[in-house]
């Protein structure tokens, strides 16, 4: 998955990516760049009116980026815990023996 760009014209710009915390967005407007998360807060940032061809056209664009998921699962990692980041694979079963060594801290 890379990054994509949308220029709205009017030095309206947004670059979005995707990093391990999800979908990350930077608007430039009237000489001001902000980070975003949330794409409300970004719409509104961007203050485009509604019925618009730059509102639809950032609809439309909102819509393809956020339908691409990454490939998160890994080979070997069971999906609790790629979910939690705490699945099955680090609890010790009692046939191992460390089960009951105690960590030196």
């Amino acid at each position: 998955m890379k990054r994509a760009k949308l220029d709205l014209g009017g030095g309206m710009l947004i670059e979005t990516g995707p990093d391990w915390n999800g979908r990350y967005y930077v608007a430039y407007r009237n000489g001001c760049s902000m980070f975003f998360r949330d794409v409300k807060l970004l719409r509104k940032f961007l203050s485009l009116p509604v019925k618009t061809d730059s509102r639809a056209k950032f609809d439309a664009w909102i819509a393809e980026v956020t339908a691409e998921r990454p490939k998160l699962q890994q080979e070997g990692i069971s999906p609790e815990l790629a979910a939690t980041g705490f699945g099955p694979e680090v609890h010790l079963d009692e046939s191992d023996p460390n089960f009951q060594t105690r960590m030196v801290t």
